[in-house]
């Protein structure tokens, strides 16, 4: 077995050897065959990019020590012309036709090799490009896009799919996330997906090849024929002939004619159809929507993988699903789930489960402060104004009708929705929840009927991405270990937001609101007062109120006594940091915030006094939750070694918090 090299571009004129593998046969890509995303040398780094410094060191010896390869050059066609007896033939035509069927925009390498615990087995191993990837969304599914991405299967040489196909490694080899080692296992969900819930059997798959090669497709289809002199009447017909336009003809027929599971079978022998129409065909898991089998099981697996790791945002992550309009462009800044109760169910227990999935989804660790946020919002005597988005509970029987929604009866509404928050909150916590015996939705279902619908449009209109902060580099002068990262907002915000930065540089302060304004806060973002209603006056006129000081914000959170029940927990015996979130609803909040650092941008009335007249100018990094009298932090955040410090700890957080 001799030894090969794989190649990745690093650039647009470099192509690098990174590493040897040992295989019978390899497919190496050239510049000619394919134009990667260049990759600037000199890009600047930034807070937000999410990517280690080291990492462009690591890429730049790897370029000087490198053996560079003439573009010209043409590749060696490396497929062994010698059949491999022991293979299946359908093995062996499914791995030819990854070389040529599968795009080499997408497909860095291919090769197999004999299995080192099973020689009746073969190790068939994909090197896939990942640098058409956002930083942002890599980051959020935690895969580096500058490294590509390693699939290795494991599948029997002579059964085939008649057994199981074995994952065995998903994985790259890159600095960006040391803390997962090589493991990517969001992306690796994806892929265990696919060969575990779609089940092509060795007869679909054969008929399926089939439908290419004219002499196998006219002798399948007179095997499936069951009525004997129908059989010799088609055989005198399409024998002599080698019409192939008859027998699409008489498939046609026979499937009319004969029952469901046979028609199945002949419809396999049917040309695929040409859709000119559809420039962006869609797959998912559903068998009937997955990609033609004609060129085999693996380059479907290949056309597969494809489409999703291009859409990674805009696909449900449990079914495949759109979740967005291909008409609406614009762009998905996380992960997202489809409205199907059934992935939203499974989603979530999967945070209880050994399933992972991007923790962007949901932000499922800071779900007891959104229900905290939302009780406090239905709560209030000025629901009408706070209260928003609106609730929309969907039957979840029936997803065509709408339990509740703001179209309704407004105080019948509102005396449902605190029914339906208070049973919710004597949980305790959702996020300490352990789904041992009964699932997480059918405990909210058993506190209210409603409840689980209720949960999910709260968790679906969560427009921002809550990563708690590790103790490690939790803010220590701010006395709480509740302490979130918030990793996106608005992705144009966001983006317009690091030009401005860039240009004009930026201060940070704080924001301070009562507990039931945030609900309204973290879906719309800061906003000034709606309709010239501004919650905390306007002293200062309108708009949008921050200080540098976090002791002064502590004075805009003040928590209504009516609906706060936290008192009556306090004790020796049950000290209040053991208290379950949801059973201590008197919470205080605070923002901190990035400023765009220009005298467009803001005022300054008083040393501890800002308004910001541009929400677009404003952007929220962290929020702190703490109960009452237990912070009395003095931090400032005007001086420029704390800003210098924050603006640290927010490029720590964006290579760690994704």
């Amino acid at each position: 077995m001799s030894s090969i090299n794989y190649a990745t571009p690093i650039s647009p004129t470099v192509l690098v050897y990174l590493s040897e593998h040992q295989s019978n046969e390899i497919s190496v890509l050239s510049e000619n065959e394919r134009t990667p995303k260049p990759v600037d040398q000199n890009e600047e780094s930034d807070q937000d990019e999410g990517i280690n410094d080291e990492l462009q060191i690591a890429y730049e010896e790897q370029i000087i020590s490198a053996k560079s390869i003439n573009n010209t050059m043409p590749i060696e066609n490396t497929t062994n012309s010698k059949k491999d007896s022991h293979f299946h033939p359908l093995l062996e035509n499914d791995i030819k036709d990854v070389f040529s069927k599968v795009s080499t925009n997408f497909l860095a390498g291919f090769s197999y090799e004999s299995a080192t615990e099973d020689s009746s087995s073969s190790m068939l191993t994909f090197h896939f490009y990942t640098d058409y990837i956002e930083i942002e969304t890599a980051c959020q599914w935690q895969i580096c896009h500058k490294k590509p991405l390693i699939c290795q299967i494991l599948v029997h040489n002579e059964t085939y799919l008649d057994q199981n196909v074995i994952i065995k490694h998903i994985y790259q080899t890159c600095e960006c996330h040391p803390e997962n080692a090589n493991k990517v296992p969001f992306i690796e969900r994806l892929i265990r997906d696919y060969f575990e819930r779609v089940h092509i059997t060795m007869e679909t798959l054969r008929l399926s090849r089939a439908a290419f090669e004219p002499d196998l497709r006219l002798k399948y289809f007179l095997e499936l024929v069951s009525d004997k002199s129908k059989r010799t009447q088609y055989e005198e017909l399409l024998l002599t002939t080698n019409d192939q336009s008859l027998l699409d003809e008489l498939l046609d027929y026979e499937i009319l004619d004969t029952n469901t599971t046979m028609a199945k079978k002949l419809g396999l022998l049917k040309l695929p159809r040409s859709n000119f129409s559809n420039k962006n065909p869609h797959y998912d898991l559903n068998v009937k929507n997955l990609p033609n089998l004609n060129y085999g099981y693996l380059v479907q697996f290949c056309k597969y993988f494809e489409y999703r790791m291009r859409n990674l945002n805009s696909l449900c992550v449990m079914c495949g699903k759109r979740t967005l309009d291909l008409v609406d462009q614009k762009q998905i800044s996380k992960p997202t789930i489809c409205d199907d109760y059934t992935c939203f169910s499974d989603a979530m227990d999967s945070k209880f489960r050994d399933d992972p999935l991007p923790p962007s989804i949901f932000s499922i660790e800071i779900a007891d402060f959104l229900l905290l946020l939302v009780y406090a919002a239905i709560h209030s005597n000025r629901y009408e104004l706070i209260l928003d988005p609106y609730p929309k509970l969907i039957n979840p029987y029936n997803t065509s009708t709408t339990l509740l929604d703001q179209h309704g009866n407004q105080k019948q509404n509102i005396h449902e929705l605190r029914n339906i928050i208070d049973q919710i909150m004597t949980m305790g916590s959702i996020t300490q929840y352990e789904a041992v015996k009964i699932s997480l939705r059918s405990m909210i279902e058993l506190k209210h009927p409603w409840g689980f619908s209720f949960f999910h449009w709260l968790m679906g209109t969560n427009r921002y991405h809550f990563s708690l902060i590790p103790e490690t580099y939790q803010i220590k002068s701010i006395n709480t270990q509740y302490q979130y990262f918030i990793k996106h907002e608005d992705i144009v915000k966001h983006v317009n937001f690091k030009k401005l930065r860039a240009e004009k540089g930026s201060i940070f302060a704080f924001h301070g609101s009562p507990q039931e304004n945030w609900h309204s806060i973290l879906r719309s973002g800061l906003q000034i007062g709606k309709g010239g209603y501004l919650i905390n006056g306007a002293a200062y006129g309108a708009g949008i109120y921050a200080s540098p000081s976090f002791i002064f914000s502590t004075s805009y959170t003040r928590v209504s006594r009516l609906h706060d029940p936290s008192t009556q927990f306090h004790s020796d015996v049950y000290p209040s940091t053991e208290i379950p979130p949801l059973k201590q609803r008197g919470w205080h909040c605070i923002a901190l915030c990035e400023i765009i650092n220009s005298p467009d941008a803001y005022k300054k009335h008083t040393k501890d006094i800002w308004t910001i007249q541009d929400p677009n100018l404003i952007c929220t990094r962290f929020i702190f939750f703490f109960s009452r009298g237990t912070n009395t932090s003095n931090l400032r955040v005007d001086a420029e070694p704390e800003a210098s410090s924050i603006r640290a700890l927010i490029h720590t957080l964006n290579n760690i918090a994704c």
